[in-house]
């Protein structure tokens, strides 16, 4: 895959896997070490949970909400009047009128001016807009704002609301972005330093819905960005998939943060994708359908949690770690990762382990309606599975297999 002028290997979907007849009591790699997530110390048998196969429990993002507004602030009502407020060169509040403001190009915050809707989602943005400068104060926000932008000339590289250089600590708060099937992404954070949005619906974008990735694999977070309470749906170019990977994801996240209840519906590729910087993350409470990877773990995802992932039914496969590609100095792509208390049910493989995936343990999960393999460990390296339930894959389908299960 050709990630933002990176190479790593190129996405396939499940081809090929032939299934190791494997009884329901057999455990993950023998021999492996104990992984970074308490799993048990050695091989034993794979047990099978007795409760009855249903989904998990999985808290569902909150809409954008009211708030009460600063009690001061600068009242603008045009689009004249706030590019004047943004370019005063004083950081600031500027309350928005209920109304329509557009321009040429996006609108730029540069001096971390902080922009409320005076009635949520009354006023009503074509254009995109940059947080952020070469330099400049810290802590610009949105709050409250409605995008509808169908001309990627009004917009920054692509995004409704790009987020840069000077904005750190920067938060997009109760939301909506709208891309008319036309723009390339709806919120782009390359700045993720102290990075917060809330309450976010994001929906018909190109490329992305939320991206947050710094492009730089050294990078690293003193503080990890929050992302709560997103709802991220029909992300695709006109050929699903035509992207071949590199794109097409409802969020992207590529460094060190937090995210907590998410909705991802109608991808292209993929609901999640995790790489570049991405350490000690957690991903909690999601729900992922309509897509052909659930979750893809790229180049570098490491120390990272996903809890509580309802995957499917309309998804080919669950989880996917990419491989140890050479061209990325052969290291793997997912190391020291838990995928935990999740329910998959899927078409294919629920989670799948390309070679050379490290330590990483499935525990507590459901997997239902998998015609090959609830989890697939193809040359991986100590990873765990254990108390994982397989009661639901399909006639015919083992629950792990240790054979080649993806086209590279």
């Amino acid at each position: 895959m050709v990630v933002n002028g990176k190479s790593a290997a190129a996405f396939g979907i499940v081809s090929g896997l032939v299934g190791a007849l494997l009884a329901a009591g057999q455990t993950g790699c023998a021999g492996a070490a104990s992984s970074a997530h308490d799993a048990p110390a050695g091989p034993g048998p794979q047990r099978i949970s007795s409760s009855k196969l249903e989904p998990v429990r999985v808290k569902t993002p909150v809409a954008p909400s009211q708030y009460s507004l600063p009690r001061r602030g600068l009242r603008v009502s045009s689009s004249r009047q706030l590019i004047t407020a943004l370019g005063d060169g004083r950081a600031e509040t500027i309350v928005l009128a209920p109304g329509r403001y557009d321009n040429r190009g996006p609108f730029f915050d540069r001096d971390g001016d902080r922009i409320y809707a005076s009635a949520l989602g009354k006023a009503v943005f074509r254009a995109g807009i940059v947080l952020g400068a070469n330099e400049g104060p810290p802590g610009a926000a949105i709050r409250g704002v409605r995008f509808s932008v169908a001309d990627p000339a009004k917009t920054f590289q692509g995004a409704i609301v790009h987020v840069w250089g000077s904005a750190s600590h920067a938060a997009v708060l109760d939301t909506w972005l709208d891309g008319n099937g036309a723009v390339d992404a709806g919120l782009v954070v390359r700045q993720p330093e102290g990075f917060v949005a809330r309450r976010i619906v994001a929906s018909s974008f190109r490329s992305y819905g939320v991206l947050v990735d710094p492009n730089r694999d050294d990078y690293r977070a003193r503080a990890p960005y929050v992302l709560t309470d997103l709802n991220v749906s029909r992300v695709s170019r006109r050929v699903p998939g035509s992207s071949d990977g590199t794109a097409e994801a409802c969020v992207w996240l590529g460094s060190t943060g937090s995210v907590r209840r998410l909705i991802a519906r109608r991808c292209g590729v993929s609901g999640i994708w995790t790489g570049t910087a991405n350490r000690g993350s957690s991903i909690e409470d999601a729900v992922v359908d309509r897509t052909r990877v659930g979750i893809y773990i790229e180049h570098f995802t490491t120390g990272t949690t996903f809890r509580r992932m309802r995957v499917g039914p309309n998804v080919v496969r669950g989880v996917n770690a990419e491989w140890a590609n050479h061209a990325r100095g052969g290291k793997p792509a997912s190391v020291d990762n838990l995928i935990e208390d999740g329910y998959f049910e899927t078409t294919v493989i629920g989670v799948y382990l390309d070679e050379g995936t490290t330590r990483t343990s499935v525990r507590r999960c459901k997997f239902a309606s998998q015609t090959r393999s609830a989890i697939g460990d193809y040359k991986g390296v100590g990873n765990r599975f254990y108390d994982n339930d397989f009661r639901g894959i399909a006639g015919g389908a083992v629950p792990i297999s240790y054979e080649y299960g993806g086209g590279r």
